[in-house]
């Protein structure tokens, strides 16, 4: 893989679209709270998934164009396979703690190389929740990790990144954070 950064393309889409994407991820919204092997829960979400033949099919497609472009221009990695896209919210003290997207079971025949984030609402809307991830320079040489937040992250910005990047969504301390993710694979089995 060539870059091992995240790009993003701000103002992706507008708040019409936005606010399509999110009447079609409303639709079947639940709780997701996944628990670590010691208790400690790693993530507080609602999340739905959007069916690839609902009425936002046009805007997935784009997205799935745009991911394509970039691991072509980006990454070195041409990308053949897409999950099924999720939608999700957090709400006030929700989050997902420090994670990657792959899939590290080498029996697992589920394999991601490049994730996508798409925000939906405007930033002033909620506090918290910012996408942060972990890179080389985010450690000192006395081992202080600082993470780093994603600079552009308002309304309509897709941010592509490794899905082996490290990352994480802050706790909310206010409003709602929508977002949509895509998983996507050069190859394996989907």
């Amino acid at each position: 893989m060539k870059l091992a950064n995240y790009v993003y393309f701000p103002k992706f889409f507008s708040e019409e679209e936005c606010n399509e994407i999110e009447k079609e991820g409303k639709k079947n919204l639940k709780k997701a709270t996944v628990r670590e092997s010691y208790g400690k829960a790693l993530r507080d979400t609602n999340i739905a998934f959007i069916n690839e033949y609902s009425s936002v099919r046009d805007l997935l497609e784009k997205i799935v164009n745009q991911m394509v472009f970039a691991g072509n221009e980006y990454y070195e990695c041409q990308l053949k396979k897409f999950e099924q896209v999720q939608y999700a919210e957090y709400k006030k003290d929700m989050f997902y703690r420090w994670h990657t997207d792959a899939v590290n079971n080498p029996e697992d025949p589920l394999r991601r190389d490049l994730s996508a984030s798409l925000i939906l609402n405007r930033k002033h809307e909620y506090t918290g929740g910012s996408l942060q991830v972990i890179q080389p320079d985010c450690i000192s040489i006395d081992n202080v990790l600082t993470p780093r937040d994603i600079e552009d992250q308002e309304q309509g910005t897709l941010i592509v990144f490794p899905s082996s990047m490290i990352h994480q969504v802050t706790k909310v301390t206010s409003g709602i954070r929508k977002s949509l993710v895509i998983w996507s694979s050069a190859g394996g089995l989907f």
